[in-house]
């Protein structure tokens, strides 16, 4: 597919999610969170796949995640039954090779659009709107969910941008991108992190790795997600 074309179908896709999604779906059965921590089980999670992108891999590990991107781009979701307040959000991460984004500038720019782990926060919106002309993988995602949303939060580990800083989503401009804090950890394993100065209210959790615009290949492993509730 040519680069005009999928930019017309993801940007499509996402705003489509973005301006609306279902109040009454059953949330995935099976879902598992402690109030604090994400437990890393298949059964927790949905894979979403696009239409015309290669998917990742992923596989779980004892309580670990390792995703293998090969210029490939899928993601897991994991809606909430309700309403969750989020403070804080923190991982562990560590990859071998990581995707081709050059710098900050690149980074917000389509062709730059990769991260070797994103968290992204769907956030709570009090209406929905129903449109027929939905993809298939959207259509998953609504069903999925038994809170509307409007709008995202992306969490980037390895970001180029500085800790904290924070840009537009190149396809969508109800998707903020976060830059989080990382620090060496033990082991080779970095901890990323970041710290929200009002809570938000989120309603599900993607857990992504991307690869497809740079077309890069690498391997990410994350562990302990931990979601802290307000207050801290």
């Amino acid at each position: 597919m040519d680069n005009f074309s999928r930019y017309l179908v993801i940007y499509f896709s996402l705003s489509v999610f973005l301006c609306g999604t279902a109040v009454f779906a059953e949330p995935l059965a099976g879902v598992s969170f402690d109030e604090q921590n994400i437990f890393l089980q298949e059964d927790n999670f949905e894979h979403i796949q696009f239409k015309r992108i290669k998917a990742n891999n992923y596989i779980y590990q004892n309580q670990q995640l390792k995703i293998e991107v090969d210029n490939s781009a899928s993601f897991l979701m994991m809606p909430f039954d309700h309403v969750k307040k989020i403070s804080h959000v923190s991982f562990q991460w560590r990859s071998i090779g990581k995707p081709g984004v050059e710098n900050k500038k690149h980074e917000e720019k389509r062709s730059g659009d990769d991260a070797v782990f994103k968290v992204a926060l769907l956030l709570k919106a009090d209406e929905t709107l129903f449109n027929p002309l939905m993809p298939a993988w959207m259509k998953r995602v609504d069903k999925l969910l038994s809170v509307p949303s409007k709008e995202m939060i992306y969490l980037v580990a390895d970001a180029k941008h500085a800790a904290d800083q924070s840009w537009v989503n190149p396809y969508n401009d109800r998707v903020k991108m976060i830059a989080m804090k990382n620090s060496v950890d033990v082991n080779g394993w970095m901890k990323a992190s970041y710290t929200f100065e009002h809570p938000v209210e989120v309603v599900g959790l993607w857990l992504m790795s991307d690869g497809d615009n740079t077309h890069s290949r690498f391997t990410t492993k994350v562990k302990n997600i931990v979601l802290k509730k307000y207050p801290l």
